[in-house]
């Protein structure tokens, strides 16, 4: 079996920090959306109100969709919404695609890279390979991975200068 091949280098804090944020933002719409419909559906099929629903609870679920989406699109995809945005994959440690039990690995040990004050996370700025706690344990590894196209757009300044090379 060749080695499959990623076209860039192992994923930084910064672009890592992007990719969760967006991440982030697209779990809250994902759940609200989630949630407003389903409040809707049950008062107008039962007259129920979702509105009383305990904190704790409306925390749970929300923490259970994170890790739901965390793991389903990594495990299918190798990247997430926001991973997909700032160019990254996760593949496992030596580079070839990511399996589904490393995925929700990866997932279900996160949250020890965030105790002690996300000591676990300073890995990613400590290692040469960017590699956390979670990716440690799980044995995988965030690349930069623009897939069969460049990392830049191509504009008017990038053609002008292609354009003068091939003079």
């Amino acid at each position: 079996m060749s080695r499959v091949s990623v076209t860039g280098r192992y994923a930084g804090p910064v672009s890592r920090a992007a990719a969760i944020a967006i991440d982030v933002a697209v779990v809250l719409a994902t759940y609200s959306l989630g949630v407003g419909l389903a409040g809707f559906l049950m008062e107008a099929l039962f007259d129920v109100s979702i509105a009383e629903g305990t904190g704790t609870v409306a925390s749970v679920v929300l923490i259970g969709w994170g890790a739901s989406y965390v793991a389903a699109a990594t495990a299918v995809a190798g990247r997430t919404v926001g991973k997909a945005i700032v160019g990254l994959k996760v593949v496992s440690r030596d580079g070839q695609p990511l399996r589904p039990s490393a995925a929700v690995l990866r997932v279900l040990v996160f949250p020890l890279s965030t105790s002690l004050l996300g000591l676990g996370l300073l890995l990613v700025v400590q290692r040469r390979d960017h590699r956390a706690l979670h990716d440690l344990i799980a044995r995988t590894a965030v690349v930069y991975d623009w897939g069969d196209r460049p990392a830049q757009l191509p504009g008017p300044l990038a053609a002008y200068l292609r354009a003068r090379d091939a003079v």
